[in-house]
């Protein structure tokens, strides 16, 4: 018995601690995870059997580009392509909405002393707010490009640690870490190189593009987590798709996704390439893969591709060449006639084969996958019509077939990562420098992030165009000079009108010469009304032209102290005084007949009479009429010819000393235009003996004109920012103090932070000045009557000629010439100061009313009379 009862009592003392240790076992539901992936670490993403590395790349420029450059481009991409053999690639494009508020900060931080607002004007403020809400309304996105590398298969061991990690609330192993570390540092150092220049991706990027993915075609996160870490947990993946619920839609055409949190509704739809007809990349055709940007809406593309190697694309060749020869023996057994088709595919086999036994990896390689296209609608009628156009658009202009499979909600899941194919149908097969050639991180961007927003990209995409005038002075320490080129309706005054009224709201003191007078109207708009000042030089006061006050003596206090300051300083004394002279030469030959200009003894005479006036700012024309008289009888003669000029009213405005509002620093408008109302500009193609009398006086006026409007950015502070606007630029190239005017601004245009915009119909003009290495900034409008002039515009843009880009210039604000509709905008080529190149449609209908006071075309009711453009506003 005491045997019986001491065992008992034994097992239940040694099962007493194992009972009070046992944990309880709960029934609770699993996590319902809805993606592939398992964890993300850093820019890794984990599945239970691979691991993917993301990497962004930057966007390139495209257009404008010589063939040779973007040839070397593509094979760059290639060979990195091909050095990834033996992966599965998942190339990622999708978009994000352009940061409106980001750019209005900038903006705002950039003008710290804006214009005041007068009563009733808008301010500036409402001028902010209505280029934001214009940016939002024409629905400017963004590209993005990631390309992620699927490099390792996870074996049972590293299955096992990461279950093991899990329950412990840990991720992967550091053994299989460590690993992954040696194959990333690979790729690192394939994709950095020249040609995509891959970076990794950060935690915030990549949590980005898979609420985008997940969120297929919707509308973008406002705020992503709010704790920025580097790791997810698998239980903390359910955030990335607990808000987005999708269904399938009658007939399954398309996928509708809704958001449970906001409540947006939003279908899409997913097309994939089918056949390909042969693409001559960059000769004929444009990047495959982003050629789909030139419609208005965004997109979603996602690529899944196996890079084979030489081995595997033999095999796989071999095979296909064995299957075409049995093919060709059944035809001969049969006693039947061998269809050419075959021949010619066993001929192109054999070829291919050598490239691959033979040639270099970059020929050798092959490449396999799947490419799609999603595209969004608020409703799945508007959804289905974008994709009829997108489809029509590649057929007809690609010669792409894109087709439209069934099983939209698997497609769909192929954009997010990790996830596997959907089915293995429509795959394409392309040698590696084809998929190379697609290139959808192409961009068209144009421009600086930090100005005026000026119009948007008109290429094979749709960009905004920002344009800050001192940028090339305070950052790329470049020349101020911007060139605007085009022929007469081109809007080369609309352009440079806008830039004024928009450099104006800023507080920078503008300046702008506008011999016909149209843009005199801007300073009537009441927010610029009490700040500007309109100058009619045909009714100005004596001595307004007067030569020698129109160049201003160099101040001390603009140069640095010590020995070195005081010999810039007398130097740039000594420049100004012979400046005056070549001036005033010019100005007295060109008052004079041109018979007597002709005349070897007239330019000895008026460099005598030049020498023995002091070349001071206070001297006047009439001490060299006085000088003139001096001398012989063909001084005398000139005297005598110059006082017969001077008697008419016009011509007394370069004689006499210019009033004191001109000169006084004190006395600054923010805006200033200076007209020549009335006044009929000669054409140059006729000989000057045959210029009327106004013709003859209007060389001379314009002359001067062009030394007043920059007159006044030679006074007051340096470093504060200045504008000045020339048209008819081309009247001074045939003068020696005309081109030494344009150079001197060019070159001053840094020192002094000036922007200066020289308007012309002729690219000679600005390439006989020799200033074309000082031009930051270059805008070519409508060019379509002289070929030559076309060829010309090309070499200021610095593209290359006679490979069709001229007819480009042909084609710039072309309308419907049925119709005598006039368009509502304007199209120009633009170089910016990082010498990118694109076409860029000017849009400045956010500003009200802009557009009404800087049309020049005329027309039988007052301009300040029709309403606003509001063709302009549908345009955008």
């Amino acid at each position: 018995m005491k045997q019986r009862t001491a065992a008992p009592q034994k097992r239940a003392k040694a099962a007493g601690p194992v009972a009070h240790n046992r944990t309880p076992r709960h029934k609770d539901r699993p996590a319902p995870v809805e993606l592939a992936i398992t964890e993300i670490a850093g820019h890794l993403t984990f599945s239970p059997t691979s691991v993917t590395a993301w990497y962004w790349l930057p966007e390139m420029r495209w257009a404008f580009r010589p063939d040779t450059e973007r040839e070397a481009m593509i094979v760059a991409i290639a060979e990195q392509y091909a050095g990834l053999a033996g992966f599965r690639l998942h190339l990622r494009r999708t978009t994000k909405p352009f940061p409106a508020d980001a750019w209005a900060q900038t903006i705002n931080a950039n003008t710290p002393h804006p214009l005041p607002t007068p009563p009733g004007a808008p301010s500036w403020s409402d001028h902010l707010v209505n280029a934001q809400r214009h940016l939002l309304q024409v629905n400017h996105a963004e590209g993005q490009t990631y390309l992620g590398i699927t490099f390792a298969r996870r074996t049972f061991k590293d299955n096992l640690a990461e279950r093991l990690g899990a329950l412990r609330g840990k991720g992967t192993g550091n053994a299989e870490r460590k690993r992954v570390a040696r194959m990333v540092g690979q790729f690192d150092e394939v994709l950095g190189a020249f040609g995509m220049r891959g970076r990794r991706v950060t935690p915030t990027e990549l949590e980005w593009l898979i609420y985008r993915s997940v969120a297929l075609c919707m509308d973008p996160p406002q705020l992503l987590s709010s704790v920025r870490q580097s790791e997810w947990e698998r239980s903390d993946l359910l955030a990335l798709t607990e808000q987005i619920e999708r269904y399938r839609t009658p007939y399954g055409s398309t996928v509708k996704l809704v958001n449970r949190l906001t409540g947006e509704e939003r279908h899409a739809c997913v097309l994939t390439v089918g056949r390909m007809e042969p693409l001559e990349i960059p000769e004929r055709h444009e990047p495959w893969m982003h050629f789909h940007e030139r419609l208005p809406w965004a997109m979603e593309i996602s690529s899944h591709v196996d890079v084979l190697g030489p081995g595997d694309t033999f095999r796989n060749l071999e095979h296909r060449l064995r299957m075409i020869r049995s093919q060709q023996s059944d035809y001969v057994e049969h006693g039947m006639d061998v269809p050419p088709e075959l021949e010619r595919l066993a001929r192109r086999a054999l070829v291919v084969g050598d490239d691959m036994t033979t040639g270099l990896p970059l020929d050798a390689s092959r490449v396999h996958g799947w490419h799609r296209i999603a595209i969004g609608g608020s409703t799945r009628e508007e959804c289905l019509e974008r994709a009829r156009a997108l489809t029509k658009l590649y057929s007809r202009d690609m010669r792409i077939s894109l087709q439209h499979p069934k099983n939209q909600d698997w497609l769909a899941r192929e954009f997010i990562p990790g996830e596997p194919i959907a089915n293995t149908g429509y795959v394409r097969r392309m040698p590696v420098k084809l998929f190379a050639a697609a290139l959808p991180q192409g961009a068209s961007n144009v421009g600086d992030r930090r100005g005026d927003l000026i119009g948007r990209t008109a290429g094979t995409s749709r960009r905004p165009v920002f344009l800050d005038l001192h940028f090339p002075m305070e950052v790329r320490e470049r020349s101020g000079l911007a060139v605007f080129v085009s022929e007469p309706g081109g809007g080369k005054s609309t352009l440079v009108g806008g830039l004024g009224y928009l450099a104006a709201r800023r507080g920078v003191q503008t300046t702008l010469l506008d011999p016909s007078g149209p843009l005199a109207r801007i300073c009537e708009m009441p927010e610029l009304k009490p700040y500007s000042r309109v100058l009619n030089l045909t009714g100005s006061q004596e001595g307004t032209l007067a030569p020698y006050g129109l160049i201003p003596t160099p101040m001390r206090s603009h140069f640095a102290t010590g020995p070195g300051g005081d010999r810039e300083y007398e130097i740039g004394v000594s420049n100004a005084r012979a400046e005056r002279r070549m001036l005033v030469q010019d100005i007295c030959s060109m008052l004079i007949p041109p018979q007597v200009t002709r005349e070897a003894s007239t330019a000895a005479l008026l460099r005598h009479a030049a020498r023995q006036v002091p070349a001071e700012e206070t001297s006047t024309l009439d001490d060299v009429v006085k000088a003139l008289r001096g001398t012989d009888d063909d001084g005398v003669e000139l005297a005598n010819l110059l006082m017969d000029a001077a008697e008419m009213p016009l011509a007394r405005l370069f004689f006499g000393r210019p009033p004191e509002s001109l000169t006084d620093p004190e006395h600054r408008d923010v805006l200033t235009v200076i007209t020549m109302a009335g006044l009929r500009l000669p054409d140059l193609k006729i000989e000057r003996e045959y210029w009327s009398a106004e013709e003859q006086l209007a060389l001379p006026m314009l002359h001067t004109a062009h030394r007043l409007a920059v007159r006044r950015c030679y006074s007051g502070d340096m470093n504060a920012r200045k504008l000045v606007g020339l048209d008819e630029a081309h009247f001074m190239e045939g003068w020696r103090s005309g081109r030494s005017f344009l150079v001197r601004l060019a070159r001053d245009s840094r020192k002094w932070n000036i922007a200066g915009l020289v308007a012309s119909q002729n690219p000679k003009d600005i390439l006989g000045l020799d200033v074309q290495n000082l031009v930051s900034t270059v805008f070519v409008g409508r060019i379509a009557e002289d070929p030559e002039i076309a060829a010309e515009a090309l070499r200021l843009l610095r593209v290359p000629r006679g490979v069709g880009y001229e007819a480009i210039l042909g084609t710039l604000s072309t309308g419907d010439t049925a119709s005598d509709r006039r368009l509502p905008y304007r199209e120009f080529v633009m170089r910016d100061v990082d010498a990118r190149v694109q076409r860029m449609r000017v849009d400045l209908a956010y500003v009200p009313e802009l557009l009404t006071y800087l049309d020049t075309t005329p027309t039988q009711a007052a301009p300040v009379e029709r309403t606003s453009v509001p063709a302009a506003s549908r345009e955008a």
